[in-house]
């Protein structure tokens, strides 16, 4: 992956969502605003979101475009691939939050409640809390990699593999044990 360089902001995308959204029929209006607007008002409308949903800034790289906004106290990334398929990498997402943002600033992807979804297309949200000091009140206290990763063969057997050749001293797991706070759901 080549480094990310700022770029000015495509208008061609707003417009492309503005014909989407105007090509909408009365009832997607009325499900997301509760009524369904005449002319003006569906102009207004579609503008606000434009307004809403467009970024100041923008980076790409040879594989990604990042748009980022402000959603205080986070930083949104929008991320996406030039090439329009989805996103299969997370160490790809590690190393754009850790260029654009920092190495030690803190994002989460949000796996949100249906009734919160949004699913035009397929990018991926990345929120960032952009205070390298910050730390989220879960996930693990200590940094473990392993490279190339540990895998598993296609039968879920273990492969063997330079990573498989790690021993780590029993001392150096103290204090790796993740901070989960229980889930509501039962589970």
């Amino acid at each position: 992956m080549t480094p990310f360089e700022r770029v000015q902001p495509d208008v061609r995308e707003n417009q492309l969502f503005r014909d989407t959204l105007l090509a909408q029929p009365p009832e997607f209006f009325s499900v997301y605003f509760g009524f369904v607007p005449d002319i003006t008002q569906k102009m207004f409308l579609v503008e606000k979101l434009i307004h809403t949903i467009s970024a100041p800034l923008v980076y790409v790289n040879d594989t990604y475009r990042v748009r980022i906004r402000k959603a205080t106290p986070f930083v949104q990334l929008d991320i996406c691939r030039h090439d329009g398929a989805g996103c299969t990498n997370w160490r790809d997402f590690q190393q754009i939050k850790n260029e654009i943002i920092g190495p030690e600033c803190e994002a989460v992807e949000l796996f949100p409640a249906e009734s919160r979804l949004v699913d035009t297309a397929n990018e991926y949200h990345l929120w960032v809390i952009p205070d390298a000091k910050f730390r989220f009140p879960f996930g693990y206290n200590v940094r473990l990699t392993l490279d190339p990763p540990a895998m598993r063969d296609p039968n879920g057997e273990p492969e063997t593999s330079a990573a498989a050749a790690w021993v780590l001293p029993s001392d150096s797991l103290s204090g790796m044990t993740p901070s989960a706070v229980p889930c509501s759901a039962g589970v």
